[in-house]
């Protein structure tokens, strides 16, 4: 009797101070990967996109979040990787555009920036990232006009920037006017 009452008082015990990680009993979530995502924990989401693909190969929203967890830790080259397979499962997807549009400018790749910036902003000229409100379609077109400079096309980029700020201007034909052109994307990447 004495070594059941112990039992079940330890057993309560180990209940009652925390249980280790056991695996997840039910299916994996893209919803709950999501939320590991806005939560900055994206080890966790990347795990739990990874079980949702296992379980479902053809989600294409599953590997728009691995795109864009991947993003976040700068896993740059993995990320587009991800987002190419989204667009492969389900074209009319939108996110992955944007997601592109970040990670070949940071990688860079500024010509398939420009198309990822593109495509986005003639599918959604009002975009804004549901799982990060933060990022938005100024934020791809500041990309596509940083991208168009490096690029040296400055009159397209000078075309993004005046969609943002219509009174600003510049000669982009001179020294001095790229130089104003350069500084008003660096002065709008820092206000939206």
């Amino acid at each position: 009797m004495k070594k059941s009452l112990v039992l079940v008082i330890l057993l309560l015990c180990i209940i009652w101070t925390g249980c280790p990680d056991f695996p997840r009993i039910g299916p994996a979530s893209v919803e709950r990967a999501w939320t590991y995502y806005e939560d900055a924990e994206f080890d966790k989401a990347i795990l739990e996109f990874e079980d949702v693909i296992e379980d479902e190969p053809d989600n294409a929203e599953a590997y728009n979040g691995l795109g864009w967890c991947f993003g976040k830790i700068c896993s740059l080259s993995t990320a587009v990787t991800n987002y190419n397979e989204a667009l492969n499962k389900q074209s009319s997807l939108i996110d992955p555009y944007a997601g592109l549009a970040f990670a070949y400018s940071d990688l860079p790749d500024d010509a398939y920036a420009i198309i990822s910036a593109t495509t986005l902003i003639q599918k959604d000229s009002l975009y804004f990232f549901g799982h990060d409100h933060d990022i938005t379609w100024h934020d791809v077109r500041i990309i596509k006009a940083k991208s168009l400079c490096n690029l040296g096309d400055f009159a397209s980029a000078l075309s993004e920037v005046t969609v943002l700020n219509p009174s600003f201007s510049c000669n982009v034909t001179t020294p001095e006017g790229r130089e104003a052109l350069l500084n008003e994307i660096e002065r709008l990447r820092g206000i939206l």
